[in-house]
């Protein structure tokens, strides 16, 4: 089966965000009050899989292996069957 997963990657709360810090000043800078904001990556995956419980491991594997750095990121994942119809994200490396 297809599965599309979308994985967010953010800092974890005990660490500095520079650009969050730079969005928030700027956003009040505009008169807006916002009083937070943290920024991060959202990178979306299709891929297939066995099943969802296949399907939910890998992407645990991707975030905790390769997406984000366990020492200061934090990361949420949300998976849903991929629609055929929907075009795929793939890209094919091989042809120049």
């Amino acid at each position: 089966m297809r599965y599309r997963a979308t994985i967010h990657v953010r800092p974890k709360p005990e660490v500095r965000d520079p650009q969050g810090d730079a969005i928030l000043g700027a956003l009040n800078s505009l008169g807006l009050g916002v009083t937070g904001v943290r920024t991060g990556k959202e990178i979306v995956v299709t891929f297939d899989a066995a099943d969802e419980a296949a399907a939910k491991k890998a992407t645990d594997t991707m975030g905790r292996e390769l997406l984000a750095n366990p020492v200061i990121d934090d990361f949420a994942v949300e998976i849903s069957r991929a629609d055929p119809v929907v075009e795929d994200f793939s890209i094919d490396l091989a042809t120049p």
